[in-house]
């Protein structure tokens, strides 16, 4: 019996029937703006909120406002147009999130007016037969605009004839999906009616819901993974779940030491879970703090994890800097030097040719190793011996290997140090080379050092590579040399008893070379240098020479 009073109650209540009696109410309109658009525009935020009767899964209309100047009168234009509908979702006491329910023809922005339509219930409903909407739930009633109605109408209407288990089935599994609905009340009390009369006749009823779930007014947690660390700039995806009285959730954040949160409105993942990622931007060491607000159907919200006054906080620890390996480079170069320093009279002058092969390592510690091979072919003796007693040059070569090492205290300072042993035409020799680089040998740098080669002399230089051109890179060098005939010999005098040959160590000189390069490959270099070199005004000569690399 009480479940055809039921019915009886519920349909008429919730009846809302159409009308079109000329008396009835015009809709009533209530304007809104967009004040912001989040997720990349899905989600727009307006000014109307449950205080000006909005309501979740409200409709309502959005339009775009233009004001023109007329081209011939002067005057201006105001108008709208309309670009779409929206759905209202979270719904809070002077504002709500809205979404696109069909394709905007325009894309909304800020400014944009919303309206929302509410229309008043008629004086004089009128209801409609079924054979003029079969469609509609049996009993010949209709329910409007209210889905809700609908939908306790279409059940009343699928029950008609079924069994009390069934009802007690369908009332409560309502209850349990929708606990906050209007009717939850009813169709909760009507189920423990139907199961009393179950009891009497001594049969068994469906397993009975918890009533702490209709009796709850405040959404609960059900459960939050609590992060302990995140990484500065990374951005944190956190998600908690809750209850079913939940419409919402809003995740409050601030940065250590500062006054105010910042809101971020979390995202539906499904039945009960909500979730919100925090900007990389807003993750700054030490710490951040945040806490965690459910907000109901009545717009109400209520914190859930941590409070305003005692949040939760999140260690953030700095992002580990990732450095990108050295590259090893290899590299060949073959070089080949020629230095006259006596107008092309052959009588003091140097023919040298080396070959390279390195392996740079990395800008500090043992920058690179470079090993090779030289031919040092000239002839000299001292000024005396050549321009005054007319002798002719002594001839002077070494065939040589060495290996060379460079080592980098810093990326713009390093140390070059060679070692070198050969043959002379009359015995094994050695020497070396100490040279110190100020800069990168990779960009422009200056190289300052010596050199000491057994049984040729010695030489002091300062070379200045320059890489400010990419593809032409420019050597500019001095030096200081007493080479070839760097030190004294004996030699057998002639069949009168005179020497043929200068014997005595040659004087020191100094050169200038230039040398430029065409890088045509970004491994591939190409260069020819020029030299000038004299010992005195009037013992001096030209030079030049080339040089070929690679590196990969």
């Amino acid at each position: 019996m009480a479940a055809f009073c039921l019915l009886g109650i519920g349909t008429g209540a919730l009846a809302q029937t159409k009308t079109s009696a000329p008396g009835a109410a015009e809709p009533a309109e209530i304007t809104g703006t967009v004040l912001a658009l989040e997720e990349e525009g899905e989600e727009l935020i307006l000014d109307l909120g449950a205080n000006q009767g909005a309501t979740e899964g409200a409709t309502v209309e959005i339009w775009r406002p233009l004001k023109l100047k007329h081209p011939v009168t002067g005057k201006v234009i105001s108008d709208r147009f309309k670009i779409g509908t929206l759905e209202l979702g979270q719904v809070r006491p002077s504002m709500s999130i809205a979404k696109a329910s069909s394709t905007l023809t325009r894309t909304p922005e800020k400014g944009d007016l919303v309206i929302l339509r509410k229309k008043n219930q008629p004086a004089a409903p009128e209801t409609k037969s079924p054979t003029e909407e079969p469609d509609k739930p049996a009993g010949g009633e209709t329910t409007g605009g209210d889905p809700e109605a609908l939908v306790i109408a279409t059940m009343f209407s699928k029950l008609e004839g079924a069994d009390l288990v069934t009802r007690i089935k369908a009332y409560e599994d309502y209850v349990r999906e929708k606990p906050n609905g209007r009717y939850a009340r009813v169709l909760y009390e009507e189920a423990a009616s139907l199961r009393r009369l179950l009891e009497a006749d001594g049969k068994p009823s469906p397993k009975k819901p918890k009533k702490a779930q209709v009796d709850r007014t405040e959404p609960t947690l059900v459960s939050f993974s609590r992060p302990k660390a995140a990484v500065s700039g990374t951005p944190l995806a956190l998600a908690v779940e809750l209850d079913d009285l939940a419409t919402g959730a809003i995740l409050h954040v601030r940065s250590k030491g500062r006054p105010t949160y910042t809101p971020l409105v979390m995202a539906s993942a499904g039945p009960g879970y909500w979730t919100a990622t925090v900007p990389g931007d807003r993750l700054v060491t030490p710490e951040i703090e945040y806490f965690i607000e459910a907000t109901m159907e009545s717009g109400a919200a209520k914190a859930v994890v941590g409070l305003p006054g005692s949040p939760e906080r999140i260690q953030i620890e700095s992002a580990p800097r990732i450095t990108r390996p050295e590259k090893r480079i290899a590299s060949a170069m073959l070089l080949t030097d020629f230095a006259d320093y006596n107008g092309l009279k052959g009588d003091d002058r140097v023919w040298q040719t080396e070959g390279t092969f390195g392996l740079r390592y990395g800008d500090t510690g043992v920058r690179a190793l470079r090993t090779g091979f030289g031919v040092y072919r000239g002839v000299g003796g001292s000024l005396n011996d050549l321009d005054v007693l007319g002798l002719s040059g002594r001839p002077v070569g070494l065939t040589y290997g060495y290996l060379e090492t460079e080592v980098a205290f810093h990326r713009l300072f390093s140390v070059i140090g060679r070692a070198a042993i050969g043959l002379l035409d009359d015995g094994i020799s050695g020497g070396g080379q100490v040279l110190v680089r100020i800069g990168n040998d990779r960009e422009t740098n200056l190289v300052l050092g010596g050199e000491l080669l057994g049984g040729v002399g010695t030489r002091g230089f300062t070379q200045l590579e320059l890489n400010t051109f990419k593809r032409v890179p420019i050597l500019i060098r001095t030096e200081v040399t007493n080479q070839p005939a760097g030190s004294s010999l004996s030699s057998p005098p002639d069949e009168d008893g005179q020497p043929t040959q200068s014997t005595n160590e040659g004087e020191v000189g100094a050169r200038g070379i230039v040398q430029v390069g065409y890088r045509i490959t970004p491994g591939f270099v190409v260069a020819a240098r020029v030299s000038f070199q004299g010992r005195t005004i009037n013992h001096a000569g030209p030079g030049f020479g080339g040089a070929v690399g690679y590196e990969w």
